[in-house]
């Protein structure tokens, strides 16, 4: 018998650096750490050979926010621009881009939006942001998964549960959760490399605490 050869890719990550920076979401200098992650080729899930990099990101020690590397050159004072945590930009453009599925996103759902994202989030968005960020969208035409895909590799561990929670808060927003969105919860874990235990553990717990709007 041919023996059964597991192999395939995933991301992991590396510490480069560490230091003190101006977190957005702490509003001060919080301690940080400058993370890389890079694909590696695995033999029965064990990385072996790296590949190329990923990508990388500055996380937060305190409240685990991740951000743009370029984050650390931030001065609010100076820019006066408010920055987000990678993982509400996420969040937000997953949210959008199913919403978008069927076409088109209309006026309660536009507001049904911004409600959860601002529950989850802790942070307040207008109505006019989330209008430009949907035709944004649009306009790009990604789905879901491309989102996903293009903001994974600058997501925590706690970023991407954060993407799964909102995606099945808009999943189950009429009261059920549908098998296509389901599926397509599913693929969004697939593209975040969550792990299939990991995945069914944010399910569980958000279907016994019946978090859902």
């Amino acid at each position: 018998m041919v023996p059964f050869i597991i192999f395939g890719t995933r991301g992991v990550t590396f510490k480069k650096e560490s230091g003190q920076f101006h977190c957005p979401n702490c509003g001060g200098g919080s301690d940080y750490v400058h993370k890389n992650v890079r694909r590696f080729f695995t033999l029965y899930f064990i990385p072996v050979i790296p590949l190329d990099s990923l990508g990388e990101y500055v996380e937060c020690h305190a409240c685990q926010g991740t951000y743009h590397v370029d984050i650390l050159e931030y001065d609010p004072a100076a820019s006066g621009v408010q920055v987000e945590a990678l993982f509400m930009v996420a969040m937000k453009q997953v949210m959008i881009a199913m919403l978008l599925a069927d076409g088109v996103i209309d006026d309660d759902e536009v507001k049904e939006l911004k409600a959860t994202f601002e529950d989850l989030a802790g942070v307040s968005v207008t109505e006019q942001d989330l209008r430009e960020e949907i035709a944004a969208i649009q306009n790009e035409g990604s789905g879901a998964i491309e989102m996903v895909q293009h903001l994974a590799a600058g997501l925590n561990d706690k970023g991407k549960e954060m993407v799964i929670t909102a995606a099945y808060q808009i999943a189950a927003a009429d009261g059920h959760v549908d098998p296509s969105e389901q599926q397509l919860l599913e693929e969004i874990a697939v593209a975040l490399e969550l792990s299939q235990a990991h995945f069914l553990g944010i399910m569980s717990e958000l279907q016994t605490t019946g978090i859902s709007n």
